[in-house]
């Protein structure tokens, strides 16, 4: 009975504590809009940041918090936390609007290389969503499979056992479709430079061979890493070597 009673006292403290918690973050969260309103620019960052190094990821948080540093003219940082926003609330009309609207002030105008249909349907597809959308979307679908499955062995009309096990297979191709995505989803990795201008060389080395120059706000492709060094390779089809000081990983 003790120790009955101990156990609801602790997980009481413990809830206490959790709703505390939310409650302050909510509260910074305000403070840093109504900073941001006054025109408060670096207090509003100082704030957001805070929230994020506790380890929240939050869209709108992100979403702020990038439009703060346009504000002070930090396109880089603007346009690295315009597309952790994304990850959150992918496809959200003032995102979107401020993302193109950053973009205008890049100096990097790259014009992409023509892909494949099929390689370009599925790179909308991997972007249509956010990634919790298709985390959930995985859930959901395993579960149907599960519940399909079980249904298999519940019933014994030969009709209905042959149309459960054709929706299987039709659950089945879209669970590793989805499951497909979110795994390139997160894999691939992204970046976005933030020194003024860097040079990108042909080895990972500091004498290595000058192969192009990007500036502050563009987004590169991470490739693979060495020691201090990326490899990254922009939408034109150029590849070279970057330190990892001059960008932020998305």
């Amino acid at each position: 009975m003790i120790l009955k009673f101990i156990k609801i006292i602790f997980i009481l403290i413990i809830s206490s504590f959790s709703i505390l918690n939310a409650q302050d973050l909510e509260t910074r969260f305000n403070l840093a809009n109504k900073a941001y309103a006054d025109g408060e620019y670096f207090q509003a960052i100082e704030i957001y940041s805070g929230i994020i190094n506790e380890g929240i990821e939050s869209g709108e948080v992100y979403f702020n918090l990038a439009n703060a540093y346009y504000k002070v003219n930090d396109l880089g940082r603007a346009i690295l936390y315009y597309e952790k926003a994304r990850k959150f609330i992918e496809g959200d009309p003032a995102l979107e609007q401020n993302i193109k609207l950053a973009q205008l002030r890049i100096v990097d105008k790259i014009e992409p290389i023509p892909e494949l249909f099929i390689i370009e349907w599925w790179s909308y597809l991997i972007h249509i969503f956010s990634l919790d959308t298709w985390l959930w979307s995985n859930l959901f679908i395993f579960s149907i499979l599960m519940l399909m499955i079980i249904f298999q062995f519940l019933y014994s009309r030969q009709f209905l056992k042959n149309l459960i096990g054709t929706t299987t297979v039709l659950f089945l191709l879209v669970f590793i479709i989805t499951l497909s995505v979110t795994y390139e989803f997160e894999t691939t990795k992204f970046g976005v430079i933030l020194e003024e201008k860097v040079s990108v060389v042909s080895e990972p080395d500091s004498d290595g061979t000058e192969v192009f120059i990007l500036h502050e706000g563009t987004k590169v492709k991470i490739n693979r890493n060495l020691d201090n060094w990326m490899e990254i390779s922009i939408p034109d089809g150029k590849i070279g070597w970057l330190k990892q000081s001059s960008l932020e990983i998305i």
